[in-house]
């Protein structure tokens, strides 16, 4: 049977060991190759100090950056030499930056995402060391409503109270958690809830939020929620709604609307963990009880009855069936 486990190769680029004079023209190749066509410079007297970590998925691609402070130039010369037509969405998690495209200056902070489009020129400027996380999304799978959005490009988005928070958080945390255990079988789904969450800032920002956005806005946030506290054996349809900030009754019509409870999400989000490791060949040795407690059932045989029921076949039989 085909492990549809395997992990996503990532592409790992870091100027440390290269030689000062050599790192300017090292990192744009890294970058040309992997991100888009830049050129990067630094005052600093230690030369480039930059490092990143890139994942390509189908129609999305994510990066990891950190490095001291330095300047990025994508010049009408490169937009031309080598083209790339994506939207690109930056969440500043550490540092501060100045991002200049078209007219426009933007001031970002830790926090900020800053939306921009790699059609067109544009320098972006790092004052202190600094990290962000990187999102590359092709315009050809951006929804026609966008459209519109793309000409008001470049965009910071602040981190404000309320549903564009929400949204950043989620976003953050999902990317991250993500990029720590890629999983082909869950890549087309974590490219669609990305590309979704991004199209949901930027339309909260240029548009204002309405009470369909902010409804999605808030079902997005109670699911990231439920998939990163899967594991408590506290967690409970109340314990989400609290967390989102809405009445129970409020989420629920929410969830309801997408065709299943709170609970449902809950337990088959477990299920669906659990079935994963139960079939992973690197977690051999992890007894069946302890993949059950891990994910949130308080007994082995609610465990197995509930695998039966979705999958058919016992724990033990499932995972005997992965190693044909």
């Amino acid at each position: 049977m085909t492990n549809d486990l395997t992990v996503f190769s990532r592409t790992r680029g870091s100027t440390a060991g290269v030689p000062a004079r050599d790192r300017m023209a090292y990192w744009d190749a890294i970058c040309a190759a992997t991100l888009v066509g830049l050129r990067c410079s630094s005052l600093s007297s230690r030369g480039l100090e930059v490092e990143k970590i890139s994942l390509a998925l189908p129609d999305l691609g994510i990066a990891d950056i950190s490095g001291q402070d330095h300047l990025i130039e994508r010049s009408p010369a490169l937009v031309r030499q080598l083209p790339k037509e994506s939207l690109f969405a930056c969440q500043i998690l550490s540092g501060s930056a100045y991002f200049i495209q078209r007219d426009r200056c933007l001031l970002a902070q830790t926090g900020d995402v800053v939306v921009y489009d790699t059609r067109v020129p544009y320098l972006y400027g790092f004052l202190t060391p600094m990290r962000q996380l990187l999102i590359d999304i092709p315009i050809t799978t951006l929804d026609d409503r966008l459209d519109a959005e793309l000409a008001a490009l470049p965009l910071r988005i602040a981190s404000k109270p309320g549903a564009g928070a929400m949204l950043g958080v989620t976003l953050r945390a999902s990317i991250e958690r993500f990029m720590q255990d890629p999983v082909k079988r869950d890549a087309a789904r974590f490219s669609e809830h990305t590309r979704t969450l991004v199209a949901e800032l930027i339309d909260a920002e240029v548009n204002g939020a309405n009470a369909s956005r902010a409804s999605l806005s808030y079902l997005l946030t109670a699911k990231q929620y439920i998939a990163t506290h899967l594991g408590d054996p506290e967690l409970a349809p109340q314990a989400v709604a609290d967390a989102v900030g809405l009445s129970l009754r409020h989420l629920g019509r929410l969830f309801a609307a997408e065709g299943e409870s709170i609970t449902q999400r809950i337990w088959s989000e477990r299920l669906s963990h659990a079935h994963r490791e139960l079939t992973d060949a690197r977690l051999r040795k992890a007894s069946v009880g302890e993949i059950a407690f891990r994910w949130g059932f308080s007994s082995q045989a609610h465990f197995s009855r509930a695998i039966r029921e979705r999958y058919g076949a016992s724990p033990v039989a499932l995972r005997d069936a992965s190693r044909v």
